[in-house]
């Protein structure tokens, strides 16, 4: 088995950004980025350490998952076969880092890149808790704004310990056939919201 023998590439302006999704690709290879896909359909092993954020469209408002790279304008390359001159035929590859003029490209040790992916994978996690604590936030809002639209339907003088459920079960029978189903979809979607959890506390919520 070849030892890994690692390189660094200098990468052309804009071949580090995302490559345009296919479908065709496992899920693992959804978000590489284009000098990524070029390498990896010429067959070399590429690593661009790198780490995702979230940004909001400035139109739409949508979130948008990117991913960036930590080391702008190079990646690395494992190159068992030290087949330099294949690599430098990659579209988007300028060139291989060398140490000064007269001598080869330089290689580094497996134990940089271990740390690079170590220094990945840790901001990787950190980005998935604050993707889930957002979703969190997003769902409570989400609660608050339903309960205020309950508070405007159903009727006063509902017992303190009384499920905002409960209670718009009660009193779904006295509503417009029109209300009643917007009352039914606010409850559907706060059960979608909350999972099994009861809604607690009609009082403090209504």
């Amino acid at each position: 088995m070849s030892r890994s023998r690692w390189y660094v590439i200098r990468t052309a302006p804009g071949y580090q950004r995302m490559a345009a999704v296919d479908e065709r690709l496992p899920e693992s290879r959804r978000m590489e980025s284009i000098i990524e896909r070029n390498c990896r359909k010429d067959g070399f092993d590429i690593f661009m350490p790198s780490f995702y954020t979230e940004l909001r469209h400035h139109r739409t408002k949508q979130i948008l998952q990117k991913r960036f790279p930590f080391l702008v304008g190079y990646a690395f390359v494992n190159l068992p076969r030290l087949n330099f001159a294949d690599l430098r035929r990659v579209d988007g590859v300028i060139c291989l880092l060398r140490g000064s003029i007269g001598y080869g490209p330089l290689e580094f040790p497996d134990g940089m890149i271990e740390d690079l992916y170590f220094a990945e994978h840790e901001r990787r996690q950190a980005f998935l808790y604050e993707q889930h604590c957002r979703k969190e936030n997003e769902r409570h809002e989400q609660i608050q704004h339903l309960r205020g639209q309950l508070r405007k339907i159903l009727p006063k003088g509902r017992k303190a310990r009384v499920s905002m459920v409960d209670q718009a079960e009660r009193a779904i029978d006295s509503l417009s056939p029109q209300i009643k189903e917007r009352v039914q979809k606010i409850i559907s979607e706060l059960n979608a919201l909350t999972g099994d959890a009861e809604v607690e506390n009609i009082r403090e919520a209504v």
